[in-house]
């Protein structure tokens, strides 16, 4: 490795890492920078008293595009959630499935009142059109956005969606999702995901989602990723044509190319003013937080690999989950591991969120939720960015900023693991262009 590399890209979350792979790919010397002690940025995976805990509630789309080109899904050992959710409301469970891949469910879910036939004709329409659309590759949310998208409320509302529907499936399903009850985020990013869930499963890898970024980590060269590295700024290219980075201890490192692989709030410290899209003074790309609760348990309260959604506006619990039910290394032997994430809107606060959490649940499971031990509570302060249709309008247009100097990761793109991979691919390719310009 040079001392002056081709490329520094700073920040080692997913999209830095696979910008740093692409780039080794194409041959180019390559410096990887991240402040944290590991790299995967948000998806990381903690162990606690034997429990591997993901920082919130995550999955894996086993149908994103740009996944199936990036990663071994072999190797992941993915284990597979089933189709649907069971929806909790009021005291009762009803399950909303897939018709194409669980019939019989599907057809309980029409007798037992859940899905109206309206409804359900609807979900067969939009289904075969985004199915259609994406094999034309006419769903790309990762594109320059339209002047007049629509956000995905008002899509389903325009599709004839009941409100009834409306709240009872896709508020708190595409909510958890998308980390907000309110729909706010773009049709384009709805239609992308929904054909993502029509085309594959969400899953979980072998032991947390931290096998992500390891395996990414693991296609580089020897000594690319330097842990513990903070940068404090990034300087643009010079007239010798030589741009370089500043680390927080006062070392530069100069390099012909920089790419700042960081969310768009330490993008902003770190690179010259003016060089991101100036959002209006109503309007600002930020981030949507988020909380979950773990706990232990000695069995599942489920008692298989289902998403339970909340439709209740009574209580804390946006989605439970029991990643033990769905693969394996999750939680020791004769055990259970069940995450509760917290609704956005909640307003109650940390210290009482697994008390509120297990109240809200008893009235679901019965009283063995009391036997339940809470393990963590997290709060992720950006764990998406901001994905609404006027909040997109702000991306940069492309990777390239100015010579030498490029951005990405899924505030570029869009906010998933699949709009992540995207944007490393992306900037990397540009980089490796200018680069063989000379």
């Amino acid at each position: 490795m040079p001392v002056e590399p081709d490329c520094i890209v700073v920040g080692g979350g997913l999209a830095g890492l696979a910008c740093a792979r692409e780039l080794a790919c194409r041959g180019r010397s390559v410096r990887l920078l991240e402040a944290a002690a590991a790299s995967g940025g948000r998806v990381a995976t903690d162990t606690v008293d034997g429990f591997r805990i993901d920082r919130g509630f995550q999955v894996y789309l086993d149908a994103y595009p740009e996944g199936r080109r990036q990663l071994d899904l072999d190797a992941l050992k993915l284990g597979r959630f089933e189709p649907g959710a069971l929806v909790a409301e009021g005291r009762r469970l009803r399950r909303v499935t897939d018709p194409w891949r669980r019939p019989l469910a599907a057809v309980r879910s029409l007798v037992d009142g859940t899905v109206g036939l309206g409804d359900a004709l609807r979900v067969a329409r939009l289904r075969g059109e985004l199915l259609g659309r994406m094999e034309a590759g006419g769903i790309d949310p990762d594109r320059p956005v339209a002047a007049d998208e629509r956000t995905t409320r008002a899509a389903l509302e325009a599709r004839g969606f009941s409100t009834r529907f409306i709240a009872r499936f896709f508020e708190p399903f595409f909510g958890g999702v998308f980390l907000e009850r309110g729909l706010d985020t773009a049709e384009t990013v709805f239609e992308f995901t929904f054909a993502m869930f029509a085309l594959g499963s969400a899953c979980l890898p072998a032991g947390g989602m931290a096998a992500i970024p390891r395996q990414l980590a693991s296609g580089l060269p020897a000594d690319v990723v330097e842990v513990g590295t903070p940068v404090a700024a990034v300087e643009p290219v010079a007239t010798v044509e030589r741009g370089a980075v500043r680390l927080a201890d006062g070392q530069r490192r100069a390099c012909r190319a920089v790419v700042v692989a960081t969310d768009r709030r330490a993008a902003e410290r770190l690179l010259p003013p003016g060089s991101l899209p100036a959002t209006d003074a109503g309007v600002t790309r930020g981030d949507k937080g988020a909380r979950m609760v773990a706990f232990a348990a000695e069995r599942s309260p489920i008692g298989g690999p289902t998403l339970l959604v909340s439709a209740d506006r009574a209580g804390p619990i946006d989605n439970l989950t029991v990643p033990s039910d769905v693969v394996a290394g999750y939680a020791p032997a004769g055990a259970a591991l069940i995450y509760a994430s917290v609704r956005p809107d909640w307003a109650g606060d940390d210290a009482a969120a697994a008390a509120d959490v297990l109240r809200q649940a008893r009235g679901w499971f019965g009283s063995h939720v009391e036997q339940w031990r809470p393990l963590a509570t997290l709060r992720i302060g950006h764990a998406l960015p901001d994905e609404s249709p006027a909040a997109r309008r702000w991306r940069p247009t492309g990777p390239r900023l100015a010579p030498g100097l490029f951005i990405c990761g899924d505030h570029v793109t869009s906010g998933s693991i699949n709009g992540a991979l995207v944007g490393g691919h992306r900037a990397a390719a540009a980089v490796d262009a200018e680069l063989a310009s000379g």
